[in-house]
């Protein structure tokens, strides 16, 4: 058995490791290759060969991501071709992909070739993939004439997808804590609304929202810095343990365990909360100048995280900051706070 023979009839997809058949499936569009993409979390593969029903840049894309190094198509786009061509001028001969094909066409009758056309950075294509394909952790946050009696929240109005990240900017005074605290429902609107995931922020399930304000409660009590992150974890979970763990091996935290939260320095308990809340996989990530406290070693590894969480996760994450460099990254929205909004 070979990616080289037909397609039985019905298959979209057949993926190979050496000559041996190990996924199979029948979905469209590109449903296949993200439930392969599940499959490898579990099932390793040394030389993966597939045969695709139909290869556009998007397919080319993904299968390329998931290690697929011989790919045979019964129809594949001159924009798939292109995207392999990008991607082979900096592999050596031995690694380049190798594609075969019965039927080629100029692009594939699909809105995502279009969006793609001219995209070549994988960090900007994979998240447009997943939230086109709805396998996005986040949730959608809609502000509808929200009025605050602070700052410059005067009939704020905007509206963010599942999924979307966006950072709020301005002047000191402009109500930029004060606006995630009132989506975070801990502070209320004098007028307007606001929606997340269609609902009003008290209705939602208390593990949703990952909050983390400007400074870390200082409070007495001894909690050690498991119990803290613990707090983050659903009851019903498990798996309490090796989820706490591995959020302190993501905040590269690890030397922090088993010590008193209050004990922590400003920076730490910084990164003990941003490990709670990975912890808890929240789908609204609500962040208040997350690098302010932190060296430039450990702003690195929050603005590293955050840009994982937007490739990958894709929970929806709104950051006030003035820090430049997080301002930076590319892809987020800005809400410039003292400026006319809609």
């Amino acid at each position: 058995m070979s990616y080289l023979d037909d397609l039985p009839e019905g298959t979209s997809l057949q993926v190979f490791d050496e000559d041996s058949l190990i996924f199979s499936s029948k979905e469209k569009w590109l449903y296949p290759l993200f439930e392969l993409e599940n499959f490898l979390k579990t099932h390793s593969g040394k030389n993966l060969s597939s045969h695709d029903n139909a290869i556009g840049k998007a397919a080319a894309f993904l299968s390329i991501r998931l290690g697929i190094k011989k790919i045979n198509a019964e129809i594949i786009s001159k924009n798939a071709l292109k995207y392999i061509d990008f991607v082979n001028k900096d592999l050596p001969q031995e690694q380049k992909i190798s594609v075969t094909y019965k039927n080629l066409v100029d692009k594939l009758m699909c809105a995502t070739e279009n969006q793609l056309e001219d995209l070549y950075d994988g960090d900007l294509i994979y998240p447009i993939l997943r939230k086109r394909a709805k396998l996005v952790a986040g949730i959608s946050v809609k502000v509808e004439n929200l009025t605050y009696s602070f700052g410059a929240i005067k009939n704020l109005s905007f509206e963010l997808k599942a999924g979307s990240h966006l950072m709020i900017l301005g002047e000191n005074g402009a109500g930029k804590t004060t606006l995630l605290r009132l989506l975070a429902g801990i502070y209320k609107p004098l007028s307007g609304r606001i929606l997340l995931d269609g609902k009003n922020p008290s209705e939602l399930d208390k593990f949703t929202i990952g909050y983390i304000p400007q400074s870390s409660d200082n409070s007495n009590f001894s909690l050690s810095v498991e119990e803290v992150i613990g707090f983050g974890i659903d009851k019903k979970i498990k798996n309490k343990k090796a989820l706490i763990e591995k959020s302190l091996v993501r905040t590269s935290s690890q030397k922090l365990a088993g010590r008193a939260f209050n004990s922590l320095s400003g920076g730490e308990k910084q990164k003990i909360s941003l490990a709670r809340c990975l912890a808890q996989n929240a789908k609204l990530l609500l962040l208040d100048e997350p690098t302010s406290a932190l060296d430039n070693e450990n702003k690195k590894m929050v603005t590293d995280i955050l840009r994982s969480l937007t490739i990958s996760e894709i929970p929806t994450i709104i950051v006030v900051t003035h820090d430049k460099e997080l301002a930076a990254l590319p892809g987020w929205d800005k809400l410039i706070l003292g400026e006319e909004n809609v």
